[in-house]
């Protein structure tokens, strides 16, 4: 069985990929996968970087937890550190979600990073882990006059521009998840006429069928006095959202078809199960979905 070795630099994004990884690997029977996570949650590729210069002068100060050591307690390691601590195949890099539409918010840090990385860890190959739009119910879209579709074909620009620039390819991930957002018949609909948000009580939601987000959620135990609250999170995904980009992410990795596999999350009918695996495979071979994609109009 083939072992692939890789480290992520990222942030809950790429904590969203792994949620499924390792299980979808391991049930093709053909490989298994060895991660590192240098993963901080909200860390841009700005902070990743300040924080390598600065271990690098103060190295006790650790900043990653990448494992844990025989008696059980967390692998505290440093960029520099968790770079060198294995023969990685591949490690990836992305931009912090909300700057992600920003181009030049990724420079001079991911040119920094993929330094680092070509010296601590030459052959490793790098791969841009292209994040996705938020839902169509994030404040943050009409806060930053973008749509879900404007706010993809940002993202999508961006790190086609720096895969082309730095010479490495793209894990497609926010391309699936725009295509499966937009596939007939499995569109999330916002605000759910039925639903009154002004006026709710607990455990009652909205409808949000074919969410790929976390969503709309009741907060009772982290509120102030444990009275509870309804929040939304588009951002982070939920259950679907993590299987299909974790798809994407083994056909990247591996170079195997998520048709050979037999994973799924528990509760995943197997139609939904057989719809993200298309979705996936079709994102990753033919990339001129997310080369050369065109938003629809109103959305």
């Amino acid at each position: 069985m083939k072992t692939i070795r890789f480290l992520t630099i990222g942030n809950s994004f790429a904590e969203n990929a792994l949620t499924y990884l390792a299980d979808i690997a391991a049930s093709s029977g053909k490989v298994q996968l060895e991660v590192g996570r240098a993963n901080l949650g909200g860390c841009s590729l700005e902070k990743h970087w300040n924080l390598a210069v600065y271990t690098a002068q103060q190295s006790a100060f650790k900043t990653y937890q990448i494992g844990k050591a025989v008696d059980g307690s967390p692998c505290m390691v440093t960029l520099q550190e968790a770079l060198a601590a294995q023969p990685w195949d591949y490690v990836t890099l992305q931009q912090v979600s909300w700057r992600s539409p920003r181009r030049e918010s990724f420079q001079p840090h991911l040119d920094h990073l993929c330094g680092l990385v070509h010296r601590l860890a030459p052959q490793a190959q790098r791969l841009l882990h292209q994040t996705w739009a938020y839902r169509s119910d994030s404040t943050y879209l009409p806060e930053n006059g973008l749509t879900q579709d404007l706010m993809f074909e940002r993202i999508r620009e961006n790190y086609l521009h720096y895969s082309e620039a730095l010479n490495c390819r793209v894990i497609p991930a926010g391309a699936a998840v725009q295509r499966a957002s937009r596939a007939e018949g499995r569109t999330f609909v916002w605000p759910d006429p039925a639903f009154d948000y002004q006026h709710v009580r607990a455990p009652d939601l909205p409808d949000q069928a074919h969410s790929l987000a976390v969503g709309w959620h009741w907060a009772i135990t982290n509120t102030p006095e444990g009275i509870p609250e309804l929040r939304n999170d588009p951002n982070h995904l939920n259950a679907a959202g993590c299987y299909l980009i974790g798809c994407v992410w083994f056909e990247c990795l591996t170079g195997l078809s998520i048709h050979e596999t037999s994973f799924a999350p528990v509760g995943m009918d197997r139609d939904t199960v057989a719809f993200f695996r298309t979705v996936a495979h079709d994102t990753v071979a033919t990339p001129a979905f997310y080369e050369r994609f065109t938003p629809s109009a109103g959305r």
